[in-house]
C-alpha cells in the first residue's frame, strides 16, 4: 500500500467524522426535566415542583406548549410490542394521561423562544400536583415538552 492510498483513507474518513459532527451539532436539541422546590407568592412559601426545559443546542429552540402526564394504567411488555407492531411507534406515553396545566389555573406563557443554551421553567404547586396525582393509579408524574415542529420530549417519571 502507498503513502497515497494511506493519505487517501485517512481522508475519506476524517471528511466522514465531520459530516457526522455536523449533522449531530446541526440538530435542536433540549431537555425536561422536574425538580421538588418552593416558590414564594404572596408573601408565603408553596411547595410544588419545577418544570424546566433546557436547550442543549446551538439554536434557538420555539415551544409550543408543556403538558403533565400522569399513570392511568401500567403496561406490561406484551402491550407495548403489540402497539409498537399495530402503528409502528415505540411510544413512552403508553398508560399515561395528558393534562395541561393552565386548565389547573397554572399561568404559563407558552409559546416560547428559547435562545442557544438557556432554560424555561414553569413552577407547579403542590395543590395542582396533588389535584392531578389523585386521578391516577400512583404517585408518579411526568411532563412532555413540544416544540412547533411537533418533537416531543418527556421528563423521567418523579415519583412525589
Amino acid at each position: 500500500m502507498k503513502i497515497t492510498e494511506i493519505l487517501a483513507i485517512y481522508a475519506a474518513c476524517l471528511s466522514t467524522l465531520v459530516f457526522v459532527w455536523n449533522i449531530a451539532k446541526a440538530t435542536p436539541k433540549f431537555k425536561v426535566d422536574l425538580l421538588h422546590g418552593i416558590e414564594e407568592k404572596d408573601g408565603e412559601y408553596v411547595e410544588g415542583i419545577y418544570v424546566i426545559v433546557r436547550n442543549h443546542s446551538s439554536h434557538k429552540i420555539h415551544l409550543a406548549g408543556l403538558v403533565l402526564l400522569y399513570q392511568s394504567e401500567k403496561q406490561s411488555i406484551l402491550k407495548k410490542l403489540l402497539h409498537f407492531i399495530k402503528y409502528r411507534n415505540w411510544s413512552n406515553s403508553l398508560g399515561w394521561v395528558h393534562c395541561y396545566p393552565s386548565s389547573y389555573g397554572v399561568e404559563h406563557n407558552f409559546p416560547v423562544e428559547l435562545e442557544a443554551f438557556q432554560s424555561h421553567e414553569l413552577f407547579i404547586p403542590n395543590s395542582v400536583v396533588d389535584e392531578v396525582l389523585e386521578k391516577g393509579i400512583n404517585r408518579k408524574i411526568k411532563a412532555k415538552a413540544q416544540d412547533q415542529l411537533w418533537r416531543n420530549k418527556y421528563s423521567k417519571a418523579l415519583e412525589y
